[in-house]
């Protein structure tokens, strides 16, 4: 199954320090959100429902205009939503991955181009991280998805590892709350399957 979205997303978000951020994906990843009510429409996933999911995130209008970037998202069921949640969060980390590696060849001063090769490595491992957790969502193995809140510290410590003025921080906010919208998905469904 291929699937697209059309538009882009920019924001700001707020840079977390490394230290913090594992104890805020340990919450996201792991923490309960209990067991919500199904809220399915004859049309798919309902607008209550992405605003559940969403309300678990930084930013819950992100997160819902995230969603519903893609046309599919009205007519999807839960694990079709999460399905499209993870591509989004590849095409995102696919889109970065690009953006890095163009920053790689145009970069001059020998520690900057270094800085960006990591990020270039780690985005590497990001994608194949997104691809495992792609598998496991179409096998309907939700519980077993760890790959997302694994690839937002990998996002972090990319952008940590670069300058402070680095011209990354509006695409390494698209790709954790990208990726945060996903894990919110995937964690929502385990709280409606469990």
């Amino acid at each position: 199954m291929s699937i697209g979205i059309n538009g882009k997303h920019s924001h700001r978000a707020h840079k977390k320090k490394e230290n913090g951020v594992l104890s805020y994906l340990h919450t996201l990843c792991c923490s309960s959100y209990g067991v919500f009510s199904l809220h399915l429409s004859h049309s798919g996933v309902a607008k209550e429902t992405l605003a559940s999911i969403c309300s678990q995130t930084q930013n819950q209008e992100i997160c819902e205009s995230i969603l519903e970037s893609y046309p599919g998202t009205t007519s999807a069921d839960l694990p079709a939503l999460s399905l499209i949640s993870i591509n989004l969060t590849m095409k995102q980390g696919s889109s970065n991955l690009d953006t890095l590696t163009k920053f790689v060849g145009n970069s001059t001063e020998p520690a900057l181009k270094e800085s960006f090769r990591n990020c270039v490595n780690l985005y590497s491992s990001i994608m194949e991280s997104l691809k495992a957790a792609y598998q496991l969502s179409e096998a309907g193995e939700y519980l077993k998805i760890s790959q997302l809140g694994e690839s937002m510290i990998l996002v972090y410590k990319c952008e940590n590892g670069l300058l402070v003025d680095s011209p990354t921080g509006s695409i390494t906010a698209d790709m954790i709350i990208t990726c945060e919208t996903s894990a919110s998905v995937n964690q929502y469904i385990i709280g409606v399957v469990h």
